[in-house]
């Protein structure tokens, strides 16, 4: 099987064709971490296909050989979603904590497994709590504590320092906790 980087050296030498074995090879990790973003399947596979296209358009700019080819299209994965978030912010459309229902937060008592209604509920109230964050802050807690990153692997992913990373990671929790609190209150 040929590697990566040797597609990289034949698509740069005029075999187009062999980008479609990337994009193949890709295709996956690129939805995995859109996915954490945007939950509608045709507006994934437009991001998945924008995040294609800027890889196309920049090949020439990838260092063959200095990382691997999946860690630079995870950085315009990022890129691609992190754009997706302040298009959605500016027309945003949110829906208010009291449309979510008064066992949105059930799940987090409850000991048994948790029905689909429940997650869906879960989910939705987290995505509700996740607005009162930054794009950059929702990146960054979703790579830490969703995808299970390690500092060292965002900043690979983002460009951030490390201090950057650590510091939007703690605001990031507070003003969830904050969110969160003021939920409660006024399911209470």
């Amino acid at each position: 099987m040929i590697d990566d980087d040797e597609l990289l050296v034949r698509i740069r030498a005029g075999s187009i064709d062999d980008f479609a074995e990337l994009v193949r090879r890709h295709q996956h990790q690129v939805g995995a971490i859109l996915h954490h973003y945007e939950r509608d399947p045709q507006r994934l596979a437009e991001l998945a296909q924008d995040t294609f296209l800027r890889a196309w358009r920049s090949l020439d700019r990838f260092e063959i050989g200095r990382a691997p080819f999946q860690h630079w299209l995870s950085r315009i994965a990022v890129r691609v979603a992190l754009d997706h978030l302040r298009q959605r912010r500016r027309r945003s459309t949110e829906v208010p904590l009291a449309d979510l229902g008064p066992g949105a937060l059930e799940w987090l008592q409850r000991d048994d497994e948790p029905s689909e209604l429940a997650v869906r509920q879960a989910s939705e109230l987290l995505d509700h709590l996740m607005q009162a964050l930054s794009p950059a802050e929702r990146l960054v807690i979703t790579l830490m504590e969703i995808e299970g990153h390690s500092v060292k692997e965002i900043c690979e992913l983002t460009g951030s320092s490390g201090v950057a990373v650590r510091v939007r990671a703690l605001r990031a929790r507070v003003k969830l906790r904050k969110a969160l609190r003021r939920w409660e209150r006024e399911e209470t």
